[in-house]
């Protein structure tokens, strides 16, 4: 018999309150440096945006169902939980799902979320989302824009009004409803061969020295030893990235860096290999969601705000 996600939960039981409460705490000690963190009266539901630091260790779940809305730059995710295998690159406006009552182990490089930690609520239906297909659902990225857009609005809703508003609560149901009607990971699905951990050292290196420098698939493949081919498709399987739009990604990395060391706009365009500083703004904010200028005032305002 499948086991449901189901609203009847009886919240008056000690034990289910204790399980609840404990998971909500380990929630906010690991969110302990999140932007936002709102619940909702009852307890049931909790959204978190924040940046989201590198992690690696174990996973102990308790009762919560988590959703996670990739919203920064893309990064590599590990995750093996109760028979869900997740691997690739949590790229943004993708979600990522971990099953209630969870354990295994889990790895992930810095990014950007929005992060939905959902119990069920005592009043509404049984909702028709089971166990197993949770389960299923957190062995591959969710790309779905209803889910995407839902969460967005939510996020805006919870800064403006808390998350204890009947426009919340509905959205947290449509959540539910749209997770019953995806599908989840399709086993047996061939994998392209990833690049080597070597190769993408060496093509990383040799990146890093040449950012003020036109690069070329068919320089990063020499690199690697590939054709230029085999060379797309294998950094595609390790990165979920295309060669152009990976060496964008890293440019604007070593462009956040000089930036914050007190480049000006003109000068970490250049030496990210930008002789349009437009162009290179474009870029910018392409991967990062704001513009040069206005980002260098948001880290400003954050080191403020932290002093």
């Amino acid at each position: 018999m499948t086991a449901l996600l189901r609203s009847g939960t009886d919240f008056s039981n000690s034990g289910i309150n204790r399980c609840a409460a404990a998971d909500r705490t380990r929630i906010e000690h690991h969110m302990k440096n999140a932007d936002q963190v709102h619940a909702n009266g009852d307890g049931t539901a909790m959204l978190i945006s924040t940046d989201y630091p590198a992690f690696e260790g174990e996973v102990h779940n308790g009762p919560f169902l988590r959703i996670a809305l990739a919203t920064g730059p893309s990064s590599r995710l590990v995750q093996h939980i109760d028979g869900a295998a997740l691997e690739g690159v949590w790229r943004r406006g993708t979600l990522a799902i971990s099953p209630p009552n969870a354990q295994g182990f889990a790895k992930a490089g810095k990014t950007s979320m929005i992060g939905l930690a959902l119990l069920p609520d005592p009043g509404e239906a049984e909702s028709p989302l089971d166990l197993d297909h949770i389960t299923a659902l957190a062995g591959t990225f969710q790309d779905d824009g209803l889910l995407v857009s839902v969460i967005t609005t939510l996020r805006h809703e919870a800064a403006i009004h808390g998350a204890s508003t009947a426009f919340f609560d509905e959205g947290r149901s449509l959540i539910l409803r749209r997770l019953a009607e995806l599908r989840g990971a399709r086993p047996g699905r061939r994998k392209s061969h990833p690049l080597s951990d070597l190769r993408y050292a060496q093509v990383l290196a040799y990146v890093e020295d040449r950012f003020a420098y036109d690069l070329s698939v068919a320089q990063l493949a020499r690199v690697a030893g590939m054709d230029s081919s085999g060379f797309t498709r294998a950094l595609r399987a390790r990165t979920g990235l295309a060669p152009y739009a990976w060496l964008t990604e890293r440019r604007m990395e070593r462009a956040e860096a000089l930036l914050r060391s007190g480049c000006s706009v003109t000068q970490v365009a250049t030496m990210c290999g930008y002789s349009n500083p437009g162009k290179f703004s474009s870029a910018f904010k392409g991967v990062t969601g704001l513009l040069p200028s206005l980002w260098i005032r948001a880290q400003e305002d954050r080191g403020t705000g932290a002093r």
